[in-house]
């Protein structure tokens, strides 16, 4: 990361930000309205017009919907920034309709109405996938990270501490570098951003009651970074919009959207497909580490009973709990029996973190 001053065009005075060079442009980190939040923006090299001052000091003017200055004095920021600058030479659609004129203008909004038509039920779940495959790993970590900064959460590192060493019991079959947190919050719900950081509340720690439920819980959230479903949904949930800005200004735009959604990462809620794809990787990492596999049951069955009592889990509402699952679940382990062993080293530091988080 770098430092650069940021001017946001609305007052004199200037702000002290970090700035990461991107895929297709700049990530700034804004200090937001509220005290110590801080706010991500993105800045596509195609919107931007770079005033090259000398090798060791840029300024660059962004005039796009976050308008804005960016003066940095640093000769390893300029020579970065200049190897990763491309600024767009496609045709914008906007240039062609001003050479074309009426008739090319009502030309191009009967072929984008017909696109959309098309590609809403056609084309963009595949390209929602697509895109999703080919963002590189680094950029879960990336993505991950901005949410965290976004959205800071109060941590309980005690309990932190507990939850951890709970989950250095359970071998991880994933890429990720894994971080699990307590967060000391009356929220029955847990989720796990990209890159591998998982929060969990207190308010659903309290109802858990065995390490199995824990430990299904944790592979369950696991599953999910590891087979990078964030991702995947964000991509889906903005493919409509996605396809209009690739129309409009090439595709640059893919990791500039996904990184300006970062903050509804903690609430993201989950597909159907996605939540049964998580439910088997985690059953497989319940039996591959000799954990009962009922755990999961138990876990679901615990989140129902709540719902039942007409006070639904803030887990449910972001991880969908239907009786399909249950029934799916019941099937993989009717189909998938295991041999599940005792682990006093895990049982010992459930009972430890549930005394920490009351």
């Amino acid at each position: 990361m770098f430092t650069g001053q940021f001017y946001n065009h609305q007052v004199a005075k200037s702000t002290t930000i970090t700035v990461l060079i991107v895929e297709a442009g700049l990530l700034l980190q804004v200090p937001g309205a509220e005290e110590g939040v801080i706010q991500p923006v993105y800045w596509l090299f195609a919107d931007m017009q770079p005033d090259l001052v000398d090798r060791s000091f840029i300024r660059i003017i962004h005039r796009g919907a976050d308008a804005g200055t960016l003066e940095v004095n640093d000769p390893a920021f300029v020579k970065t920034f200049l190897q990763y600058y491309k600024p767009s030479r496609i045709t914008r659609l906007e240039q062609l309709v001003v050479r074309g004129g009426l008739k090319w203008s009502l030309g191009i909004v009967l072929v984008m109405i017909a696109l959309l038509l098309v590609g809403n039920f056609v084309v963009l779940p595949w390209c929602a996938g697509i895109a999703a495959e080919r963002l590189p790993h680094s950029f879960d970590r990336q993505l991950g990270e901005m949410a965290r900064n976004s959205n800071p959460e109060p941590v309980d590192t005690a309990a932190s501490a507990l939850l951890t060493a709970f989950a250095r019991q359970i071998q991880w079959d994933t890429r990720d570098t894994l971080t699990f947190v307590v967060s000391r919050r009356d929220i029955e719900n847990a989720y796990a951003l990209p890159g591998g950081y998982m929060v969990v509340y207190t308010g659903l720690l309290k109802k858990l009651k065995t390490p199995e439920q824990l430990a299904a819980l944790l592979s369950h959230e696991v599953a999910h970074v590891t087979c990078r479903h964030s991702i995947r949904a964000l991509c889906s949930n903005m493919s409509s919009m996605l396809l209009i800005n690739l129309i409009f200004s090439g595709g640059g735009t893919l990791t500039g959207q996904l990184f300006s959604n970062a903050a509804s990462l903690n609430s993201l809620r989950y597909s159907r497909k996605y939540e049964e794809q998580a439910d088997l990787t985690g059953l497989a990492t319940l039996r591959e580490n000799h954990i009962n596999q009922q755990g999961m049951l138990a876990l679901m069955e615990a989140l129902q009973q709540l719902d039942h009592q007409h006070h639904i889990p803030e887990f449910i509402s972001t991880h969908p709990l239907t009786d399909h699952r249950v029934r799916y679940v019941q099937q993989q382990i009717a189909e998938h029996p295991a041999t599940a062993m005792q682990h006093p080293a895990m049982a010992t530091l459930f009972q430890q973190l549930k005394e920490a988080s009351r």
